[in-house]
């Protein structure tokens, strides 16, 4: 598997932001061209590095990650494409992105995870993350307001709690 980093939209991104059903648990927007310009805007935020994976030139799915460099704090978001899921894809990407985020001196990455979302919030734990806290009705889905959990990893540290 190869990992790319990305800073502009390519026709790639179209599989997932086209397809409500992968954004069902995320804050990305719906949209099915690629010079959409809420699209464009996402991919070329100055705060904001993502990476895409590959396979042989197939495109598996994206981590994004939205950059608070004030606060050295980045908070992620992960997309795989549903025929390629439950592979270890996302946790690949999971793991390069915490490396490079770490790397460049982050010391937080985050992720608020929709509580109905247990293979995520299994994700994050397998790759180090602490559960910190619930937020309650802050996840918007299809009209109905769930709760999430806060996860996050920090700089120097392995800790993996619940």
């Amino acid at each position: 598997m190869q990992i790319r980093e990305f800073h502009t939209v390519f026709k790639d991104l179209l599989q997932v932001f086209s397809n409500k059903k992968l954004l069902h648990y995320t804050d990305l927007d719906w949209c099915n061209s690629i010079n959409n310009k809420s699209l464009i805007q996402w991919v070329e935020d100055f705060d904001r590095i993502s990476w895409a994976a590959y396979e042989n030139e197939t495109f598996l799915g994206f981590v994004s990650a939205h950059l608070v460099r004030k606060h050295k704090t980045a908070s992620i978001t992960i997309v795989v494409l549903e025929q390629f899921q439950h592979q270890g894809i996302a946790q690949k990407l999971l793991q390069n992105t915490v490396n490079q985020l770490f790397k460049n001196d982050f010391a937080r990455i985050e992720a608020q995870i929709c509580t109905e979302n247990k293979f995520s919030q299994q994700l994050f734990e397998t790759v180090g993350f602490t559960c910190e806290g619930r937020l309650r009705k802050n996840f918007l889905i299809d009209g109905i307001l769930y709760d999430s959990f806060m996860y996050a990893k920090f700089a120097g540290t392995n800790e993996n709690k619940s």
